[in-house]
């Protein structure tokens, strides 16, 4: 039990020391990338859903530091941790799955800090996520609840890409199934890569995705006996 608590111990430090630096190095190296301003890089997902989860963790490890911890507080950032655990792995499934393969030869996918953020990042949360006791039931709600990162996200790019505001590489938006202005715009096909379907099609298909993760996470947590801490209430 002791050895099994040492390595969750272990993963959630290797969550917070990978998302947040990765996104620290990626801030760095953003110049050399061809980014106008190092802050241009937190308008992606990547850096976004790396914080979120980085920081929501590194609080599980300081409340699980003190003498007494809130019960409230250790449900609220169990789900928040849920949430954030659905996005980091469709920041890792979209970046291995689809940007990585179509990236061009100004981008170099696999340096240091991408793969901090898109693997180590993604696959320590997702071991820590499942070796983790459940101290909340995942319901539907929850699930629902899972989308709303990516969903506030994709608002907030079509808003930003409506304006033509620039995402750090002249560009006016962040990734290339989210360009609107593309040649096959929103409902369009070609054979042209990387832009086969339009907008639409790939925004579909990522919001299945995240609606499968978060089922899929939720109902294999379902079954689990609930974890009693020593928490006041």
């Amino acid at each position: 039990m002791k050895r099994v608590r040492t390595e969750r111990v272990f993963l959630k430090w290797l969550i917070v020391f990978s998302s947040l630096g990765g996104v620290a190095l990626s801030l760095v190296f953003a110049a050399r990338d061809g980014f106008s301003h190092w802050s241009r890089r937190l308008l992606y997902f990547t850096a976004q859903s790396n914080l979120w989860l980085g920081f929501t963790t590194l609080a599980i490890l300081l409340l699980q530091g003190l003498k007494t911890e809130s019960k409230k507080a250790v449900k609220v950032l169990y789900v928040m941790k849920y949430l954030f655990t659905v996005s980091i792995t469709v920041t890792c499934l979209v970046f291995c799955g689809i940007l990585a393969p179509f990236a061009d030869e100004s981008y170099t996918p696999w340096s240091i800090y991408n793969l901090l953020t898109h693997v180590v990042s993604p696959v320590a949360a997702i071991a820590d996520f499942f070796m983790e006791k459940p101290v909340v039931r995942l319901k539907t709600s929850h699930a629902l609840l899972a989308a709303l990162p990516p969903f506030l996200y994709t608002v907030s790019v079509g808003i930003l890409s409506g304006f033509h505001v620039d995402f750090g590489r002249g560009e006016p938006f962040p990734y290339f199934f989210m360009n609107y202005f593309s040649p096959v715009g929103l409902f369009g096909f070609s054979r042209k890569k990387p832009y086969v379907m339009g907008s639409f099609y790939w925004i579909l298909a990522l919001v299945l995705l995240v609606f499968g993760l978060a089922f899929f996470y939720a109902r294999r947590k379902a079954n689990e006996k609930k974890y009693h801490f020593n928490v006041k209430k």
